[in-house]
């Protein structure tokens, strides 16, 4: 799987003035280098949980829908992979949580793509604490290509409003900002750790199974 943003939010879940308020500075000479913490401590939390916060655009390109194929070498032995014991197809999306697909597109051998109609799969996001998927109707065909043959293209994240993204997330974003001003951005591993806010983050962490 190969995600990236393709349309960033146009906020972010804390503001300027929120967090020099938590570290008590008044003075404006750092406003810029804080602003750029904010967004350093969003995209840790974002890698941290597996959420996106604040509504963007994630592109993605993927190895084919896990599942069963229906070619039979023998009985018991089938062609192509098995996500479950009985087979069904069914694509992982990396981030939650999932506002909406925007296109699905089989990717060819020479790059051109062929489009998935909307009316042959559908969003499974019923819970934001779970991954989501795309789940095909019936049955879809990966493009050509022998890898990355599928490229999806989906809106993520709790909403427009920094209002929208859980008060303990926005918390820690805070936390992680004001660690990040503390040591000038170099926090090493414990940046990445999340600095102990495991007890505030991992009720949001999604995880892979």
């Amino acid at each position: 799987m190969r995600s990236k943003v393709t349309t960033q939010p146009t906020i972010e879940p804390v503001t300027l003035t929120e967090l020099k308020a938590s570290l008590r500075i008044t003075r404006t000479a750092e406003d810029a280098l804080l602003t750029q913490y904010i967004t350093d401590a969003r995209l840790i939390v974002e890698r941290i949980t597996g959420r996106k916060l604040i509504t963007q655009t994630i592109t993605s390109y993927y190895t084919g829908l896990g599942g069963a194929c229906s070619t039979t070498w023998w009985s018991g032995t089938r062609i192509g992979s098995e996500n479950s014991l009985y087979g069904g197809q069914k694509l992982e999306l990396e981030f939650t949580p999932v506002q909406s697909i925007t296109s699905l597109e089989g990717v060819e051998i020479d790059n051109s793509k062929t489009s998935i109609l909307s009316t042959e799969y559908y969003l499974d996001n019923y819970d934001d604490d779970m991954r989501p998927y795309i789940r095909p109707v019936s049955f879809i065909r990966s493009g050509s290509r022998g890898e990355n043959n599928l490229k999806s293209v989906y809106v993520a994240g709790y909403g427009d409003n920094a209002s929208d993204v859980p008060s303990a997330i926005r918390r820690a974003i805070v936390v992680l900002s004001g660690k990040l001003y503390e040591t000038r951005g170099d926090c090493g591993d414990s940046c990445q750790a999340g600095l102990g806010l495991g007890g505030i983050l991992e009720p949001y962490i999604i995880k892979h199974v």
